[in-house]
C-alpha cells in the first residue's frame, strides 16, 4: 500500500517511449500478456521498460472476470514504474465513472456473487472510503504528454467552445468524480458538459463514428498545443488513424482477442498487437 496518494499531474514532457492500451474491462490475461509481449513486464511482473510510459486510457472496470487484479495490478506497476524512471497512467473512462457513480449497469454477476463471500456490499468497494477509491480519485480523465493528448472518449465541440484547460478539465471533473447525477444537474457549462454522455471527455464518441469535423480536431489539436489524440471507448477493428493520421484510435475488442495497442516511440506510431508489434 502506498504511503501518500496524490492527485495526478495533467501535463508530462515528452517521452522517448510511450504505450498506450484501452478498455481491457477486466481481462487481466490479456493485459498482463500485453505487456510481457510488447517489452513492459517480464514472467514475473517487473516493470522491465525503463523509462517508458505506459497509459492505460480508460474502461478498466466492468465485462471481465478480473476487474480488483486488473486495478490491484496497476497500483503496483505504478511503484515499479517510477523507480526506473517510468511512469504509469491510468486515465479514467466511462465504466470507471459509472462505478463510481453506483452505477452497474455492465457489472458482470460474478462480483454480485462475491459481495456475499467477502460481506461488503459491491457499491462500497470503490468508495473514498477504500484505498482503490482514495486511488481512482486522484486520476484525470486527460492527460497530456509530450505532444500527445489522451483521454478516453474526445473532446468534443462543446468543450471547445468552452475553452478549459487541461488542468481545469480535470480540477472540475474530479470535484463530481462520486456526483456525477449533481454535475448533470448543475447549471455551470463546464460542470455539465464534463458529464453530459454526448460531450464528455469520457464518453464522446465523435472521433471514432467522424460526426465530428476535421475543423474541430484542428481546434482541438491547436488549443492544446498538441499533434496527435489518442482515444478508446469505440470500437475499433485494429488501431487505426483518423483525420489524416490527428487522431490515433485505440478500442479494440480485447475480450474477442484482438489485443492490440500503441506505440509511440521518438515521435513515430507502431501498432502493437498482443504477440508484438503489427
Amino acid at each position: 500500500i502506498k504511503n501518500a496518494l496524490e492527485i495526478e499531474q495533467s501535463k508530462y514532457p515528452e517521452s522517448e517511449k510511450i504505450i498506450a492500451i484501452s478498455d481491457i474491462e477486466g481481462n487481466f490475461s490479456v493485459l498482463r500478456d500485453f505487456l510481457i509481449n510488447n517489452g513492459v513486464i517480464n514472467n514475473e511482473n517487473q516493470w522491465i521498460f525503463g523509462n517508458g510510459h505506459l497509459v492505460l486510457v480508460g474502461d478498466f472496470f466492468d465485462r471481465g472476470l478480473n476487474v480488483t487484479e486488473c486495478l490491484w495490478f496497476i497500483y503496483h506497476l505504478e511503484q515499479e514504474a517510477v523507480k526506473s524512471g517510468g511512469y504509469v497512467h491510468f486515465i479514467l473512462g466511462n465504466h470507471e465513472i459509472m462505478n463510481m457513480n453506483d452505477d452497474f449497469s455492465y457489472v458482470r454477476h460474478k462480483y454480485f456473487h462475491n459481495t456475499y463471500l467477502i460481506k461488503e456490499n459491491y457499491k462500497d468497494w470503490y468508495t473514498v472510503n477504500t484505498e482503490l477509491g482514495r486511488w481512482l480519485q486522484t486520476k484525470n480523465i486527460v492527460e497530456k504528454i509530450g505532444n500527445y493528448l489522451f483521454m478516453h472518449g474526445g473532446v468534443s465541440e462543446e468543450i471547445n467552445a468552452l475553452g478549459p484547460s487541461i488542468k481545469k478539465i480535470n480540477r472540475v471533473a474530479r470535484k463530481y468524480y462520486y456526483n456525477g447525477e449533481l454535475a448533470v444537474q448543475s447549471n455551470n457549462g463546464l460542470v455539465n458538459a464534463l458529464y453530459n454522455g454526448e460531450a464528455s471527455p469520457f464518453w464522446y464518441r465523435g472521433y471514432i463514428k467522424e460526426t465530428t469535423t476535421k475543423e474541430e480536431v484542428d481546434i482541438t489539436l491547436e488549443k492544446y498545443a498538441v499533434k496527435r489524440i489518442v482515444v478508446g471507448h469505440s470500437v475499433v477493428r485494429e488501431v487505426s488513424y483518423l483525420f489524416d493520421t490527428k487522431v490515433i484510435g485505440i478500442g479494440p475488442r480485447h475480450g474477442m482477442g484482438d489485443s492490440e495497442g500503441v506505440l509511440i516511440e521518438n515521435g513515430h506510431e507502431c501498432r502493437l498487437g498482443k504477440c508484438g508489434r503489427g
